[in-house]
């Protein structure tokens, strides 16, 4: 069941805040966040009343209130429109809007192909281990399958101040399944995100131009068939310094048919790693299956960033 609403204009955002928290604030306000929060409300109100949750900016329609499977936190799935951009959104009920205490939030890049509706296909699982850990969950379309391309990019600059002024940021992390992985690794390289604290990619995508030289035809359109255009935002080409002080981990197969580790997963640890505050590389036997393990990881090693 779901709840509709008109968009909300612009200018209802909240300005984007200030210099972000502290780290000690930060930490901590996040530490306490992945550690479990325990949440006292009481049940789901229906309809104009909108429970801890107030309506967001842009928002055109959210379920009804959701319950994790594990934890049995609560919380909103929410649809919003934004820059031209849709995005679905998780927000725990532990962390509304404009809350004092800085809190975590968790940015999901969906897989060529698919769109923002990922949150509730295949990360719905993973994000409801977030929820439930009081982080809440943003997954953009970002155009659709636009890579890194100027509207994709664009579009990342448009959703990190939304975020930023609807939330009080504290601390952010990354995952990327497939192809969604070059756009959030050149977002971490250029510092595009307030608060990321790390990335994890899951047979994810780096170099643009080993996949353009391999697949001019369904890489090439959305750059214009220009290999150029493609070349100037590869992440694959951003200097070691991008990664001074960053902290990834990457999940690959050496059987993986459609992202050769060699050019993506792996050869992004290798830049990264003599400069980097954490680079980790787990192997699995899948191909380009993303094994179900990585949903606990993933929770695990956020939790170990903070």
């Amino acid at each position: 069941m779901s709840r509709v609403h008109p968009d909300v204009p612009a200018s209802d955002l909240p300005a984007v805040r200030g210099p972000l928290a502290s780290r000690r604030s930060v930490l901590l306000g996040a530490a306490a966040g992945l550690a479990g929060v325990a949440v006292g409300v009481g049940p789901a109100q229906a309809a104009p009343v909108y429970t801890p949750i107030p309506k967001l900016p842009g928002e055109v329609s959210r379920s009804d209130t959701r319950t994790t499977r594990i934890g049995k936190k609560q919380y909103e799935a929410i649809e919003v429109v934004w820059g031209k951009d849709r995005a679905r959104l998780y927000v725990p009920w532990a962390t509304p809007p404009k809350a004092p205490k800085p809190g975590g939030v968790a940015w999901l890049y969906h897989s060529n192909g698919s769109t923002h509706t990922a949150l509730d296909g295949a990360y719905a699982y993973p994000a409801m281990m977030l929820v439930d850990r009081g982080m809440v969950c943003v997954c953009p379309n970002f155009g659709g399958s636009t890579w890194t391309t100027q509207t994709a990019l664009t579009h990342q600059v448009n959703w990190d101040k939304y975020i930023s002024g609807v939330f009080n940021v504290g601390v952010a992390f990354a995952r990327a399944n497939s192809g969604g992985g070059s756009l959030m690794t050149y977002a971490y390289a250029k510092n595009m995100v307030r608060g990321m604290r790390g990335i994890y990619l899951a047979n994810a995508s780096y170099d643009m131009e080993d996949l353009y030289a391999r697949d001019p035809g369904r890489i090439g359109p959305p750059y214009g068939n220009d290999p150029a255009l493609v070349a100037a935002t590869n992440p694959a080409r951003m200097p070691q310094s991008a990664w001074a002080g960053k902290r990834v981990k990457t999940v690959v197969s050496l059987v993986d048919p459609l992202l050769p580790p060699d050019r993506h997963g792996l050869a992004l640890a290798a830049l990264a790693q003599p400069v980097a505050a954490d680079v980790r590389i787990q192997y699995h036997d899948q191909g380009h299956t993303v094994p179900g393990w990585t949903h606990s990881d993933m929770v695990s090693t956020f939790s170990s960033w903070l």
